[in-house]
């Protein structure tokens, strides 16, 4: 994938004994072979290229090592490559167009989930009347997103359902329109998305592409913004798609920002775009920013990520995590966003939801105190707790082989600081992470109240 790739680049320098022309000249060409497989195309990486050697053996700045000051400049070009900004906070009505297969009408409700979540009250309008069950599709998103749906079944002309949906969403925050497609931006798509930007006024207008249509992206996003003027874009299907990486960067090429990407099919598996954030998570350095955006989302109250991170893991906290597990997604997407992704063992990832109820009801047998201190669970203990729980005593001593697991997993961030916790990773990308987003955010980052 992108990230292993760009990571492998990246430790040949780590790992050089000595950094000379002909190593910066090796990881460059690994970095080309990573970005030409992800569909970058070829003009934009002899840029970067070009870029990267030119500064990589200038002097360093500050304290940096020959080796940081390279990596931050490989890390630094890269950033600038994806580009990328910050989405509107308080957009009025969005329009969302595409082609077929985008994901445009999941989107819409993702979409809707996200601004919902920030406080603003979301309607929805199903305004494409040309694919058959996109009403009941939109419908059935919003209603999962809890989110306000108008659409006009059977009815083929999309400006009267947008006029009528626009009478009933008056005091709402923000309005999102989902339009038509077609396989290809034809005249008669394009006489359609004119009609219905007419209509709905919107004050964004955002391109919603999949991630596997790679450099392909530029020009669908070309065609697009001079038939009605895009200024944004959404790129779903971004954890399927080693293509992702080309899309983003050929959006970016047209000025026409990725705001969102799409990561699952699940309607929460959603976020802002970072490129920061983005490269980081790909290359295996974790996205601790996202995990606790995340945390704050769902409202744990009993569920504290600082005292997780500190190894201070108990069965009290271990049941929480059990409860929150469906709303905060599968532990190792939450592996991933820690940079632990390939550290935990496989098995330990792979706990089935059937598992994990069990594993709730054995919790729910114990006591106050053996939920807070583990180590009390000798063989009487976990018999009685099998009689209480209606379990084998097999299922008791394979819960307590998970925790433990976990639990030295999180130990290894026992004691880090704000300078360390940025590491997540080995060697010279610790302090390059560091230099990258500042002390100021960092702390901002664990300060959960």
């Amino acid at each position: 994938m992108l990230g292993e790739k760009l990571r492998s680049a990246i430790d040949k320098i780590s790992g050089a004994r000595i950094i000379n022309e002909q190593i910066v000249k090796e990881s460059i060409k690994d970095i080309q072979r990573a970005l030409i497989n992800s569909n970058v195309e070829i003009n934009t990486v002899l840029n970067l290229s070009k870029k990267i050697e030119k500064k990589a053996l200038e002097k360093p700045s500050g304290n940096l090592s020959q080796k940081e000051h390279i990596t931050k400049v490989i890390y630094d070009e890269l950033i600038e490559m994806l580009g990328g900004k910050e989405y509107p906070k308080e957009p009025k009505k969005i329009l969302l167009c595409g082609l077929f297969g985008s994901g445009k009408t999941t989107a819409t409700g993702k979409l809707g989930l996200w601004y919902k979540k920030r406080g603003r009250k979301v309607g929805v309008i199903a305004a494409d009347t040309y694919r058959p069950a996109a009403y009941e599709q939109l419908e059935t998103n919003a209603k999962t997103a809890g989110i306000d749906f108008f659409g006009i079944k059977k009815e083929k002309n999309p400006s009267k359902i947008i006029k009528e949906a626009l009478k009933k969403f008056e005091t709402h925050d923000l309005i999102i329109c989902d339009s038509a497609g077609r396989s290809g931006l034809d005249e008669e798509l394009v006489l359609e998305i004119q009609d219905i930007d007419k209509t709905f006024n919107a004050d964004e207008k955002w391109l919603v592409i999949s991630a596997d249509i790679g450099n392909l992206a530029k020009k669908q996003a070309q065609a697009f913004h001079n038939a009605i003027g895009v200024n944004g874009v959404i790129i779903t299907k971004m954890d399927g798609s080693s293509k992702g990486g080309g899309a983003i960067v050929a959006c970016n090429e047209t000025g026409s920002s990725v705001y969102f990407i799409s990561t699952g099919e699940k309607i929460n598996e959603f976020e802002a775009f970072d490129a920061n954030r983005y490269l980081s998570k790909i290359m295996g350095y974790g996205d601790l920013e996202g995990l606790l955006e995340k945390v704050k989302e769902i409202e744990m109250d009993n569920l504290s990520p600082e005292e997780m991170m500190k190894g201070n893991l108990n069965f009290k906290i271990f049941y929480e995590q059990l409860k929150a597990t469906k709303k905060l997604g599968p532990l190792n997407k939450v592996m991933e966003m820690l940079g632990m992704g390939n550290k935990l063992p496989k098995e330990a990832m792979e706990i089935g939801q059937e598992k994990m109820e069990s594993f709730k009801i054995i919790i729910d047998s114990m006591t106050e105190q053996e939920r807070i201190e583990p180590d009390l669970l000798n063989r009487s203990r976990i018999e009685r707790i099998a009689k209480g729980a209606g379990k084998d005593i097999k299922e008791i001593r394979e819960l307590i082989k998970q925790f433990k697991k976990m639990k030295k997993m999180f130990k290894q961030f026992k004691g880090m600081n704000e300078q360390t916790m940025t590491k997540m990773g080995e060697r010279d990308i610790g302090k390059l992470m560091q230099g990258l987003q500042g002390r100021k955010s960092m702390k901002k980052k664990f300060r959960l109240k």
